[in-house]
């Protein structure tokens, strides 16, 4: 009975470790994503900003 009790918590904790580590990797590339929109976002607002038209613009409160 003590043995299949032990089995019974090894496989558990297999199972709850190999959850956790899919979370984990699902949860960085996630990051990795939000981090390349981040950067084209970023990238975007910089070329928006050094547009004289639209520095102009954002100047005279338009």
């Amino acid at each position: 009975m003590n043995d299949s009790l032990s089995i019974i918590i090894i496989l558990l904790s297999i199972a709850g470790l190999s959850w956790l580590s899919y979370t984990i990797i699902n949860q960085q590339q996630q990051i990795v994503k939000l981090e390349q929109q981040l950067q084209h976002e970023q990238m975007k607002y910089k070329i928006i900003i050094n547009d004289p038209l639209v520095r102009d613009a954002m100047e005279a409160g338009g």
